[in-house]
């Protein structure tokens, strides 16, 4: 009796070894599927809908029980793209931040990691180097080819990284020369605008008057971006001739040299110390219908359209003047919708990025805030008004003329050396050679102490 009860309990304790072996199996199987699942998620391998072409968007944002946060920095915009974005994908709630684009990159520095950073947020293009040493932002991953297809070559340039993308480009911009065609006709007898600086130069003569604060042309003289042309136009290249090497500063080149003395003999031309050629002094001045020419960009058609309108002038936009017979290639900016790579819907937050860029995403940033949005011609046709925007196509037109600025993370160290750099020239502080020096031993200095 107790030898048999011994051997059935013996067989039920083998019987129950075999089912839990069973059940840890399938345990195992499930949680090694799900570690598998999220690895390829983290290499960018996320689900993908075929039938929309897309990455799959998370089911808790579709149930509506979560939002996609994104940080944009102008409420209009805002307004314009959640509204089409809604007309899509209207169970897919959105949560607007405003945050200023040149802030984004270090504020999600900070707050990415914490959880409390965007899905998706847009930053000028100079950031994506920095931004991939602090690894905030992903890669898009399977939307390569559509990417390619739609977008201008020399923006996507700027978001690829060892065969990624980093980022979608949505608007491109770049300095040209803002002209009043009422005023030109009065003092020059005729509406078309300079080809050559010199034009510039000798209206300057008669019609600049510094007890009046009357000047031919304004710029931000100051202004390191603004700057730039007066240098390319003489073959200066920063960083080497991709771009993308960090040894080859160039401060001390000679083409540098010529740029600096062409700009530095402008000075009568528009007798304001560095500091005191900010937006209002140039832009809002030329809104007045005082001022023949200004140097800016795209951002200034809106404050220019309103002065035009209220003091009855007609303006137009075109290439920058030729500096001493030679064209002035300007820097271009872009602006990049990037994913963060600490979003919880990193599916979601790439069907967005891409959304900012597609046809019915233009269409909702140029009616919203008139910019040029970053797509090939073909693309770009489809957005309903672009093609037959002068001023905007006289962006386009020095755009074609201009270099993406460079990407790598040691960009972030030239912008303040450059401005003290012309600053000095403008303002008479340093002559040209020493100006060159100092702007390249405050590079080195920020290398470093690892500034960024």
């Amino acid at each position: 009796m107790n030898r048999g009860f011994k051997k059935l309990s013996m067989l039920f304790l083998a019987m129950m070894l075999i089912v839990v072996a069973f059940i840890s199996g399938c345990s195992s199987d499930k949680k090694t599927s799900t570690e598998s699942e999220g690895a390829a998620e983290e290499k960018g391998d996320l689900p993908w809908d075929k039938k929309e072409n897309g990455y799959k968007i998370e089911k808790e944002l579709l149930d509506g029980k979560a939002s996609l946060k994104v940080w944009l920095d102008d409420d209009a915009y805002a307004d314009a793209i959640i509204k089409a974005w809604n007309e899509k994908y209207p169970n897919v709630k959105v949560k607007y931040e405003k945050v200023g684009a040149t802030d984004a990159r270090a504020k999600m520095a900070l707050d990415g990691e914490a959880g409390l950073g965007a899905d998706v947020f847009i930053q000028p293009h100079d950031g994506i180097g920095p931004s991939l040493s602090d690894s905030i932002i992903g890669p898009m991953g399977r939307y390569s080819d559509q990417l390619k297809d739609e977008i201008i070559p020399s923006s996507l340039k700027t978001v690829e990284s060892d065969g990624q993308y980093y980022g979608v480009p949505i608007s491109t911009e770049s300095l040209a020369l803002f002209y009043n065609k009422t005023l030109l006709e009065q003092v020059a007898g005729s509406g078309e605008p300079a080809k050559d600086w010199k034009d510039i130069v000798e209206l300057s003569k008669t019609y600049n008057n510094k007890a009046k604060n009357q000047w031919t042309v304004r710029w931000e003289s100051g202004n390191s971006y603004t700057n730039h042309f007066f240098l390319t136009a003489n073959g200066f290249q920063l960083f080497g001739k991709n771009g993308d090497n960090a040894k080859k500063l160039n401060f001390e080149d000679e083409s540098v040299t010529k740029g600096l003395e062409f700009f530095k003999s402008l000075r009568p031309v528009w007798d304001v110390n560095a500091e005191d050629a900010t937006n209002d002094t140039t832009t809002l001045e030329f809104a007045k219908g005082k001022t023949p020419y200004l140097i800016s960009g795209p951002w200034a058609i809106a404050d220019v359209r309103k002065g035009a309108e209220k003091n009855n002038f007609e303006f137009g936009i075109t290439t920058i003047p030729d500096v001493d017979g030679q064209k002035a290639k300007t820097f271009s900016g872009n602006q990049i919708a990037c994913v963060s790579a600490y979003s919880k819907y990193p599916g979601a937050a790439r069907v967005f990025a891409m959304f900012l860029a597609s046809k019915e995403g233009a269409q909702a940033m140029y009616q919203s805030t008139g910019k040029l949005p970053a797509l090939k011609e073909k693309a770009a046709e489809k957005v309903s008004g672009l093609k037959d925007d002068e001023l905007l196509q006289g962006v386009a037109a020095q755009a074609a003329n201009s270099t993406p600025m460079p990407t790598i993370p040691e960009m972030a160290n030239y912008w303040d050396p450059a401005k003290a750099m012309y600053v000095n020239v403008w303002n008479g502080l340093l002559d040209v050679k020493a100006a060159q020096k100092k702007a390249t031993q405050d590079y080195e200095t920020l290398q470093k102490s690892g500034g960024k």
